[in-house]
This record gives C-alpha cells, structure tokens and sequence, in this order.
C-alpha cells in the first residue's frame, strides 16, 4: 500500500464554492417546500382523494428517501471535511440498506393503487362482496399470511426481503477489507496506487451490487409491471398519472448511476454531479408527484365543491325539491322529470345545461331511477362506490318500512339496517366506510354496533387509523366461528337475536344520509355529470359524422 492513502489523508476545508453554495440552498429550500406540502396533506387528510391513499405509507417512504437525499446534497461541500472512509461507510450503508427500504415502501404504496382499485370493484358487482378467505388460517402459515390485510402482507413480505438485504449488506462489508485493512477477506484490499486512484476504487466493487441488484427489481421489473397494470384504469383522483409518473421517472436512475460510476468519460462531470445524483433526481420527482400532485388534487377539490354549492344554491334554491324544476320555466331548461315513458334519467345529461345539473334533485332523480352508471363511475372512477351503495341501500331499506310494523317485522328490519351498518358505517368492519366525522358515526354505533360485535365479534382493527383502507376483516367469519368463510352474505344469514335499541326506527341513517349525500354532490356528481355530457357530445360529433358520410356530403 502506498504511503499517503486514503486512511492516512488529512481533512480538507468544506467546499463553499458557488456549487457548495448552490447545493446546501437547495437542499434548504426544497425540504422546506416538501414538509410544507406534506403538513398541507396531513391537515386535509379526511378529503377522500386524500384519505384513500394510505398517507402514512407513502409518506413514510418519502421520508426515508429524502433523508437519502439530503445526505447526497451535503456530499459536495462537506464531503472533503469528513474522514474519507468515514464517508464511504455512510454511503455503502445507507446506498445498501436505507434507500433500499424506502424504495420498498415507495413502491408498496404505490402498488397500493391497483389494491383500492381491485376492491372498489365489489360495489360494481354485489355478489362478489368480499373475496373467500382461506380455510385453516390457524393452521397454515400460506393462509394466515393470505388473510393478512394488505398493509401488514405488504409490510410482511418488505421486512423478509430487508432482512436479507441487510445480511448481505453488513455480511459484504466486514468480508471486504478496503473498508478496515486489519480484517477481511484477502484480496479485497483497496486497489491503486495514487490517492484519486483509491478513491474511484472505494466507490467500485461488488460490495455494491446487491444494491444495484435491489433497484433494478423495483425499478425494471416491478415498476413496469406496475405501469402495465394500472394503464387502463381512468381514475379522477390524479392517482393513475401519480403512479405512472414516479415508475417512469425511476427508470433512468440506476443505468446512469453505474455509467457514471464505471465510464472514465464521466469523471469531470462527477467532481460536481456525483453518480448518487441521478438517484436523486429520481426522489425529487417521487416528491412532486407524491406530495404536490395530491396538494394540487385538494385545491381542485376546494373549486369543485364551490361549483357544485353555487350551483346547488342557484337552481335548486329548495332543500325539499323533489324532481328537476325551479319557479321560472325560462330560466330552467329542463322539463319536469317523469321518466315513465319518456326517457332514462341518463338522456338529461345534455351538455347546454351546463351546470344546472349540479343540484340535489338531480342526483336524487338518477339515485331513484337509475343508479348503476352513477355506481360504477364512483367505484370504477372516482375510488368512492362505497357512497352510492350506501346511499342506494339505505333508499332499498326505507322503502321496506311501511304502516305499523309487527316485532317479527322490525326485527328483519333490524337485521337488514345492521347488514347497512357493518358493510359500509363501521369502521372495524367496512372495507371502505364511509367518510363520516367521529360524531355522526358515534350516534349510529349506539343503534347498532352492540349488535355487530355479536354478529362478527371483536375486531383487532385500530380505529385510530381512520384512512387507512383494508379489506373487511375476515376473522369475524373464521373456521369454527358463527359462519364459514366464504362470502358476506353467508354471515349476513346469520340473524341477530338479542334486544332491538329503542332508538332504532325508520329515521336511524336520515343524518348520516344527508351527509354523504351531500358529499357525493359536491365530489362526485361535478365528475360524473362533466363525464355523460362530454359523452354525449362525443356520441353527437360521431353521429354527425356518419350521417354526413352516408348522405355523401363534402366541404
């Protein structure tokens, strides 16, 4: 070894040239942008296009890797002040163990959008409720992690995966001499024989490769996997366009990180771009399209929602109003909706009205009339079918009640307003309850959860983690418990039997009706009637077209 090396290097001075500068305000100024954006999110969680992505996971990743980050920013104008192995040991550990684990998580939450996307479907086929269980989960470990929910499966299978990860990282660095000459591996001593020499050598070397190996799994091979999967589905929330962003974005990381790292060409641009620098880039636009996109996403919510207020206020000045007319005929367009032999609830969707649709009775009509494409475009679209089927149950279950009802009668009723109850208001068995404040929800739980907890038993769920989003807890219908697992309508056949709440009657869900009725015409509804009238005009244009070609017309 020579006799100045890099164990026996002096330390230099922080390098505050123009770059220096350059690098330590950046890094000042977009952290500071990202905590802002991120205290942003938290404080408007409750929003559903915020609530159903899992803030906690995805912001826990971002995390991680912007701690990452920060440590690359800091590299250049403090680097030179640090011991030089010291530095290395820093970057080997977290390149091999820290920025690892975020990108899991990152990619956890992200395939977290296929897993909401898989479960809305339920509300567009009742049938298919809730997916069969697997028999023997006391048993069988393959089953128990199958009926895991997908956070702990996700978090599950991210652990086993680091735990290896970390066994080879730390494994690799003791067996690699170059990082401490007194033990190791012979032949893994440092190489060269001048100091820039060495310093090219340390960050070489197969110790790093199961690094490299890790990213290019989550980045070649899971993520577009991901973007394969989630191209067709066209949601509102700007969930798709975030997902596909942060894939595509990733793909450049690792191929000009080991470019930069190995072609000597790359040298003069290192001395100021290190190689970890296009890993970086990589973090700054997960950062964009995780915390700015959904920033972005709330404000367009906040103008959505006035729209829809102001224009519930204009043309439906009446909270009572029962079908589509206001005082003056000249000011409303559309006609008294009968829709007996006339036309569906969809032909009202005409796009001249523009926002005269955006009223109470209009969704009132379609709900009563005609709610399946209003249900699949909440489900399929908006991640939100958990509203409209509530809204449509509760309507089905109210039309049930009718004249003086016997005890045999109210019981049935009872029965059918706890299936309510648990498949979409509570939130130790819903899968996607209902978006309700803590108050509303206490005042039905008095009514009915009593009941729910002999029906499906005690739950393990933290209520306290109201926007995390989970498949229905499946131990409530475990081998040998009141129902075998193989759909909820098997253990909604199982009859509550014990004393009726004297509260209960015809009006129990009438608050929390109003509520989410009211939430679905100010989110939902814009959406949903923006998407029939640009339909309709599309229909229309083609229409034009053909009649056009067919009759031989030209310009």
């Amino acid at each position: 070894m020579a006799a100045v090396s890099v164990y026996t290097l002096p330390l230099g001075p922080p390098n505050w040239d123009k770059v220096g500068v350059f690098y330590i305000s950046w890094c000042v100024l977009w952290t500071a942008s990202l905590i802002a954006g991120m205290a942003f999110c938290c404080f408007n969680q409750h929003l559903p296009a915020l609530k159903i992505r899992g803030l906690p996971l995805s912001f826990t990743a971002i995390a991680l890797l912007h701690i990452y980050w920060i440590l690359s920013q800091i590299e250049y104008p403090i680097g030179a002040a640090m011991p030089l192995v010291v530095a290395y040991d820093i970057q080997y550990f977290f390149m091999g163990i820290w920025f690892p684990f975020g990108i899991a998580l990152f990619h956890a939450s992200n395939l977290r959008f296929l897993h909401v996307a898989k479960l809305q479907k339920q509300f567009t086929h009742p049938t298919r409720r809730v997916e069969p269980g697997c028999n023997g989960a006391k048993t069988s470990w393959f089953c128990r992690l199958r009926n895991l929910d997908y956070t702990k499966r996700c978090m599950l299978l991210i652990s086993f995966g680091m735990a290896i990860q970390v066994l080879f990282t730390v494994g690799m660095w003791l067996a690699c001499r170059k990082y401490h000459p007194a033990y190791g591996i012979p032949g893994t001593e440092l190489r060269g024989t001048t100091i820039p020499e060495q310093v090219v050598n340390f960050g070489r070397g197969w110790e790093w490769w199961p690094s490299v190996l890790w990213q290019v799994v989550w980045t070649w091979i899971v993520a577009p996997l991901l973007i394969w999967r989630a191209w067709g589905i066209r949601d509102t929330l700007g969930w798709r366009a975030q997902t596909i962003g942060c894939c595509i974005s990733n793909l450049h990381a690792t191929p000009l990180f080991l470019i930069s790292t190995y072609v000597p060409a790359f040298e003069k641009v290192n001395k100021y771009f290190a190689p970890s620098q296009w890993i970086n880039l990589s973090i700054v636009m997960f950062e964009i399209f995780t915390v700015f996109v959904p920033v972005f996403q709330v404000f367009k919510i906040w103008a959505q929602r006035r729209r829809a207020a102001r224009s519930n206020a204009k043309w439906d000045p009446s909270a009572q109003a029962t079908n589509l007319t206001v005082s003056s005929p000249d000011d409303w367009i559309l006609p008294p909706i009968t829709l007996t032999e006339k036309e569906t609830p969809l032909d009202i969707f005409n796009e001249d009205l523009g926002d005269r649709l955006l009223t109470m009775s209009a969704l009132e009509v379609v709900l009563s009339e005609d709610p399946g494409p209003l249900q699949e475009f909440s489900a399929l679209r908006d991640f939100s079918g958990e509203n409209i089927a509530f809204l449509t149950s509760v309507a089905k279950w109210k039309s049930s009640w009718v004249g003086k009802l016997s005890d045999e009668q109210k019981r049935d009723l009872y029965n059918a307003a706890l299936e309510i109850y648990i498949d979409y208001v509570s939130p130790k068995d819903a899968a996607f309850p209902v978006n309700l404040s803590s108050t509303e929800i206490k005042c039905v739980q008095e009514v009915f959860e009593q009941a729910a907890r002999v029906v499906c038993g005690e739950q393990m769920i933290n209520p306290a983690t109201p926007f995390d989003v989970e498949t229905a807890p499946s131990h409530c219908c475990e081998v040998g418990g009141r129902c075998e697992l193989t759909s909820r309508a098997t253990y909604y056949r199982i009859k509550y039997e014990g004393d009726i709440p004297n509260s209960f009657d015809v009006t129990v869900f009438d608050s929390i009706q109003g509520h989410i009725k009211y939430l679905v015409l100010t989110n939902t509804w814009p959406k949903f009637v923006d998407e029939m009238q640009q339909s309709k005009r599309l229909s229309g244009e083609t229409e034009r077209s053909v009649g056009t070609w067919m009759t031989g017309s030209t310009i």
